[in-house]
């Protein structure tokens, strides 16, 4: 495990979260059968789908002391029986699936027990919203430390292809080091930590200055920064995605990403200005950037930050579509010259697997009442494409995220699309959002704001 990948694993807390939730709606009325109903079913399928990627039979190699950052190596005793749940509805429960994902993604992996997936199926499901009549939520989970959310999508793609799917290809395996040879080592990373950090503070004093867009390095704090207790709250809405795209056809240039983006922003504007909290300052936003195609990086995780200011100080809703357009190209351009650049390796990546601990321990808790925050709140978009998702048959024709909230930025979305589905999630600290029922009501009259054909001036 790369020292990246491990972050992930060493910082988990219960104020930031390293759960990835992929869900999917799947309309089991217009499949072959009945579908996947039961806990034998459930395995079943399960090891119908194990062959397609190691992350379904490698366990967690932890040593003694974080001596050595930890490796996945092969469990040939991995149970998959208990890696899959299958709950029926209760009579009434339209709220099983928002319960649901909130549990998931609160509770953390028990390393101990084997591989860091799990397959949860809500079958036989009435009355909740995007769901068919009769039909099912599959919820994946996984750990971030194993893998990240575009590979995640990749490999649930595999997963609910309609034709067999091939395997992810075999890497070379990693000869796991004894535990002597593990802490021997830790003096000569310590030496080579140092050397990186010097030559890194050479160059930033001499070299060329880190490429930079347009987003604001500081904006003004909200109630959704700051330190709070654990307190998730989670809420969904699902939008068509032909709708979004006939609307941003309207604004030349503009992507679905573009829109997504001016929808919070005028939604995140809305909520704040209606309880007299919108600062007069723009906010901003941060997105993870794939850097896949930028670099020959072996990691899990091959994402970085793109930090976006929302124009939140532009009042008329098409003009602040436009410069977040803008504003997004110049963060991508950015991201990519500084993942380009040739140079000494940063810092982060050459710590050595005892010294993360004590970062972690030494990071101080962001203020409880801070004046400025580095980010307002977070994005991810991942889209699965028009191309047909089934499973055991039964369409997908819907899915959704969660992007837990961390400390410090109290408010996060999480859009995903498949065929002419896209839902908007927000997560957020019940503290920060005690009303997200009304947050998603102005979230969805954003998306009117922004569409010509609409006439909101009418009460």
């Amino acid at each position: 495990m790369t020292s990246r990948d491990a972050l992930n694993l060493y910082l988990e807390s219960p104020h930031t979260s390293a759960i990835l939730i992929h869900a999917f709606v799947v309309d089991v009325a217009a499949g072959p059968g009945a579908g996947l109903r039961t806990h034998a079913d459930a395995v079943a399928y399960a090891r119908s789908i194990v062959h397609l990627d190691p992350i379904f039979r490698q366990r967690l190699h932890r040593f003694p002391g974080d001596v050595h950052y930890p490796f996945w190596v092969d469990d040939p005793d991995a149970d998959v029986d208990s890696h899959v749940t299958v709950t029926h509805q209760q009579d009434g429960d339209v709220e099983i699936v928002r319960r649901r994902t909130v549990e998931l993604s609160r509770e953390f992996f028990d390393f101990t027990t084997g591989p860091a997936w799990q397959l949860h199926f809500l079958v036989d499901l009435h009355g909740v919203d995007g769901v068919p009549d009769g039909g099912t939520v599959m919820i994946a989970k996984f750990h971030h430390s194993a893998i990240d959310g575009v590979s995640a999508s990749d490999l649930i793609s595999r997963m609910l292809s309609p034709t067999p799917a091939e395997p992810r290809p075999e890497t070379a395996e990693v000869p796991v080091p004894g535990r002597v040879r593990a802490l021997s080592r830790v003096p000569a990373d310590l030496v080579r930590l140092a050397a990186v950090a010097v030559r890194w503070s050479t160059r930033s004093r001499t070299g060329t200055p880190p490429a930079s867009s347009t987003a604001p390095t500081a904006v003004p704090a909200t109630r959704f920064n700051g330190d709070k207790e654990p307190d998730m709250s989670w809420d969904l809405t699902w939008f068509d995605l032909d709708r979004i795209r006939r609307v941003k056809s309207a604004y030349p240039g503009t992507t679905v990403n573009d829109m997504l983006t001016a929808i919070i922003s005028l939604a995140l504007s809305t909520y704040l200005e209606e309880r007299g909290e919108l600062p007069a300052g723009s906010l901003s936003i941060s997105m993870p950037m794939s850097t896949r195609s930028l670099t020959d990086a072996t990691t899990a995780n091959q994402l970085t930050p793109m930090m976006v200011d929302l124009h939140t100080d532009v009042p008329d809703p098409a003009e602040r579509l436009r410069r977040i357009h803008e504003s997004l190209v110049a963060a991508k351009e950015s991201v990519a010259r500084s993942t380009e650049r040739t140079g000494p390796p940063h810092p982060l990546g050459a710590l050595p697997s005892v010294v993360v601990p004590v970062i972690g321990a030494l990071t101080r808790a962001p203020s409880t009442d801070p004046a400025t925050a580095p980010v307002t709140t977070m994005l991810s978009n991942v889209s699965y494409g028009r191309g047909p998702l089934a499973l055991l048959g039964a369409p997908v024709v819907g899915c959704y995220g969660v992007l837990p909230a961390v400390r410090g930025v109290h408010l996060t979305h999480s859009a995903r699309s498949v065929g002419t589905s896209i839902s908007l999630s927000v997560a957020a600290n019940g503290q920060s959002l005690p009303d997200i029922e009304h947050y998603m009501d102005i979230v969805r009259h954003a998306l009117d704001l922004l569409d010509p054909d609409v006439d909101t001036t009418r009460a």
